[in-house]
């Protein structure tokens, strides 16, 4: 990166893979099952996810898919999609190496190529780190 690292906003502009306003879930035990098929570490920032779940078990967030979830005191999500993962996640996030073929061992041992879910803000509010998530 050259210079300091900058918040940028840009209205009506959804700096995301999709055109809808979304954020993305990431389901940590998800991650672990990958890691354990990859038979290596599989470090969660390499799906680059809004939110990181604890306590769930493997993939159940594809079962979420049309459901409203609350996170913390106020806020409301509808999670929508799936999310299809590219060959970016291949890469290393410490290392910039493209060191894991992360597509491939999805669709070898689990069938698809997905990891995480996309979802809607339906209500606004703060949320923090140890937060439930119903």
């Amino acid at each position: 990166m050259r210079g300091p690292a900058k918040v940028l906003h840009s209205a009506g502009h959804s700096f995301s893979d999709v055109a809808r306003k979304v954020i993305s879930i990431i389901n940590l035990a998800s991650v672990a099952a990958l890691e354990e098929a990859a038979g290596a570490p599989v470090h969660p920032l390499r799906f680059r996810g809004s939110l990181q779940v604890a306590g769930w078990p493997a993939w159940q967030e594809f079962d979420l898919l049309n459901a409203e979830i609350a996170i913390g005191p106020s806020a409301r999500l509808k999670v929508v999609k799936r999310i299809v993962r590219c060959a970016a996640t291949e890469v290393d996030p410490d290392t910039g190496i493209r060191d894991l073929p992360v597509r491939r061992t999805l669709r070898d041992y689990f069938g698809h190529v997905d990891c995480g879910v996309y979802a809607e803000v339906i209500e606004g509010g703060a949320i923090a780190v140890g937060d439930a998530v119903t």
